[in-house]
């Protein structure tokens, strides 16, 4: 009677789930964080567009119009996502585009506002001297608000008052419309002009009402 041959294997051609040790819960968990940073590092990369471009412009708004974040809080806020370099988050950076625009929202509407004249100082804004002082008048307060009215000093714009003077301090020779409302916020801050350009502003007409 002739049996069947069957053929041997060597260790060598088993399937390595076989022949291979099984992983230590350490090396398993090592296994899975590698896995966790290659797939973060990949979402860094492809977010990496949005994400920079969020950083920019809020570095940008908040070095050239800081004034219009309003709220220190968001500032503080959009300060610890910079911070954060190239490990900021996808959702923060939204958060920050969401803060970034809320600042240009804030500047757009005091352009818009300024379009409108505050009659109480129409009469004298319609002279270009007047104007050409309330121009020197509105530099001269934002010289002084190097805290961006976060504190109060008395030094610089208040808290009402400073949107639109660092509004009006961006534009050029300002409208009779324009002038109105920078003569409605430097009466608020008068006292702290140069006696000579206040002279100029208000002196020979009465106090207009607010």
């Amino acid at each position: 009677m002739t049996y069947p041959t069957f053929p041997t294997f060597s260790d060598d051609d088993l399937p390595r789930f076989i022949t291979d040790p099984i992983p230590t819960p350490e090396e398993i968990e090592a296994i899975q964080a590698g896995h966790r940073a290659r797939h973060a590092e990949e979402l860094r990369r492809r977010h990496a567009p949005d994400v920079n471009a969020a950083r920019a412009a809020a570095e940008e708004s908040l070095r050239t119009q800081r004034w219009a974040w309003t709220l220190r809080a968001n500032v503080e806020q959009a300060e610890r996502y910079l911070a954060r370099g190239e490990y900021l988050s996808l959702d923060s950076a939204k958060r920050l585009r969401e803060l970034t625009k809320g600042a240009n929202r804030v500047v757009a509407r005091a352009l818009q506002a300024a379009t409108v004249p505050y009659e109480p100082e129409v009469a004298r804004a319609g002279d270009s001297s007047v104007r050409a002082a309330a121009r020197e008048g509105v530099a001269f307060m934002t010289r002084l608000d190097s805290d961006w009215s976060q504190d109060r000093n008395r030094e610089g714009w208040g808290r009402a008052t400073t949107v639109m003077g660092h509004v009006l301090d961006t534009l050029g020779e300002l409208s009779v419309s324009q002038a109105s409302h920078a003569l409605r916020v430097l009466r608020v801050h008068r006292r702290q002009l140069p006696p000579a350009l206040a002279a100029r502003l208000f002196d020979g007409a009465p106090e207009a009402s607010r």
